[in-house]
């Protein structure tokens, strides 16, 4: 089947809203008055520009078959997986939205990302790499309850929430962290790493201050950092997150990165319960990492792949 694929326009609230629910299985009076509902919710909370906005929507005739919502960052588009009315078949709309993707990117784009978590439906991966995108690294998320409390560590570390004050010294030890091994999805951080810190203060919502750790020795150098963040909605909606920790290159192989995460767990076990938990996502090519998690008490709750597709002139653009 071949589909029209056009970006979306003012007054396709109703159909994304339709496509969306269809996609998760509501069907009949019950999708209607959730679609009426999602619509009436959207307009009195002023949302509906930002709904009908980045979005490719691939059409049969004049019925919505599947959608394509992205994100934009830096020079990045970032894709989610495509809602799909069940009518079509999820792959071919796929397909058919992926081919058009640099027609609609504009031309400061010079990559496109994809995370494919599993479905009812299954993975969508193979999908993504007949439209040549590659495999570039395989992920793993991990979840601890924090019902028990978490012990003092063993380590002549002291530890200090993010301030002002305290400022470009937690700078300075996140910028260090990027020395020698690197998580590949921290590139862009590594190359810029200003950008990034502030990126991990504005980009999710306001951070708690209280919960960005800064560890420093017994002699008084800083040797490393976690960033905590409190997600209340998307994947990991009521979760705080472990968004990054590091230590710097001099004071690896002391044990340092499980005793300032554990510093972290406790600040998080104090502020929201013992009912709360905290999730992460670790490269799976990082086994010591993912096994100091273990330790940890984090136990995996999902592995996923993210894709990447390059932009090379001539080729796709």
């Amino acid at each position: 089947m071949k589909y029209q694929i056009r970006s979306v326009e003012q007054g396709d609230v109703w159909n994304i809203a339709h496509v969306v629910h269809r996609s998760r299985g509501l069907d009949g009076p019950l999708l209607e008055r959730q679609v009426e509902q999602d619509v009436a919710r959207f307009q009195e909370q002023g949302v509906i520009q930002q709904v009908e906005s980045n979005t490719l929507v691939a059409l049969d005739g004049d019925v919505f078959a599947g959608l394509l919502r992205y994100g934009q960052f830096e020079h990045e588009l970032q894709l989610q997986r495509p809602d799909v009315d069940p009518a079509y078949d999820e792959r071919d709309v796929t397909r058919a939205l992926l081919r058009e993707i640099w027609s609609f990117a504009g031309p400061a784009i010079t990559k496109v990302t994809y995370v494919d978590h599993a479905t009812h439906a299954g993975t969508l991966g193979d999908v993504f790499e007949e439209a040549g995108f590659y495999r570039w690294v395989d992920r793993l998320d991990m979840r601890l309850k924090l019902t028990e409390e978490v012990g003092p560590g063993q380590r002549a570390l002291t530890f200090k929430a993010y301030s002002e004050e305290v400022r470009e010294r937690f700078y300075n030890v996140y910028r260090a962290s990027f020395g020698s091994t690197l998580d590949p999805m921290m590139q862009w951080s590594a190359d810029y790493p200003e950008q990034s810190f502030l990126m991990f203060q504005e980009r999710f919502g306001p951070f708690d201050p209280e919960i960005w750790v800064l560890a420093t020795d017994a002699e008084g150098q800083d040797v490393g950092f976690a960033i905590f963040h409190q997600f209340d909605g998307g994947r990991y909606a009521g979760d705080t997150v472990l968004l990054y920790t590091g230590v710097s290159p001099q004071a690896r192989g002391k044990g340092y990165g499980s005793e300032i995460v554990r510093e972290g767990l406790r600040r998080v076990r104090a502020k929201r319960g013992p009912q709360h938990a905290v999730s992460l996502s670790v490269t799976r090519a990082n086994k010591p990492a993912e096994d100091n998690y273990r330790k940890l008490g984090f136990r995996p709750t999902e592995a996923f792949t993210v894709y990447k597709l390059d932009k090379v002139e001539g080729r796709n653009s």
